[in-house]
């Protein structure tokens, strides 16, 4: 095989790699616990659910939000929300500070969206359920991966039924370089290590 033919082959190779390195999967659950179990399956929906991330920094306070949330909750028993799975997909591409020239930064160089374009929560337990003012309150624990790494979380939610829909609220603080993220630097402006995430899903019964 010539030079030139390699160079082409290889050049080939590295873009299909980059390519699939770039697309996301949707975020799934795991086969049932219990496949004998009735179970009853949520949807995130898009568009009224919301993540955001509000930053400090010396006179210069912002926030990041998106509504490209999607996921999946399942749940045998309402009364046993301990035994409740899901998964949570953000696209982290769609972090939106209201600034195009921050948000082209963050993405590119801090987030590095083309490399990491999902940021993924995988449920693993509820603990603590307890139920007052009709509303469900709970910790739960799970893998949050970010930027490439994964870390085991803990945060207490706050959930409630509307009607077919349950209502998920809920804030964690995360600090960047637990992530690999280095710590963003705009001008003469230093954003702190932690920021603190909130979240409101809606999660609609699938059919």
């Amino acid at each position: 095989m010539g030079g030139k033919v390699r160079w082409v082959v290889a050049a080939v190779g590295l873009s299909l790699g980059l390519s699939c390195a770039r697309v996301s999967t949707a975020c799934e659950l795991p086969p049932p616990r219990d496949p004998a179990k009735a179970t009853t399956l949520y949807r995130v929906v898009t568009g009224p659910s919301w993540v955001r991330f509000d930053a400090k920094a010396f006179l210069h306070d912002f926030a990041g939000k998106t509504v490209q949330v999607e996921g999946m909750i399942r749940v045998g028993d309402a009364n046993r929300l301990s035994d409740a799975e899901a998964c949570v997909q953000i696209d982290a591409a769609s972090l939106d500070t209201d600034n195009s020239t921050r948000d082209g930064i963050m993405r590119n160089d801090h987030l590095e969206t083309a490399r990491f374009p999902t940021i993924d929560f995988l449920l693993k337990a509820a603990e603590g359920v307890t139920h007052q003012d009709g509303s469900w309150h709970f910790t739960v624990s799970g893998t949050l991966s970010l930027h490439g790494v994964s870390r085991e979380i803990q945060f207490p939610v706050q959930a409630r039924q509307d009607g077919d829909a349950v209502l998920l609220q809920g804030k964690l603080p995360v600090k960047m370089t637990d992530y690999g993220i280095r710590i963003p630097r705009f001008l003469f402006v230093t954003v702190e290590d932690q920021v603190m995430v909130r979240f409101d899903v809606t999660a609609k019964r699938a059919p």
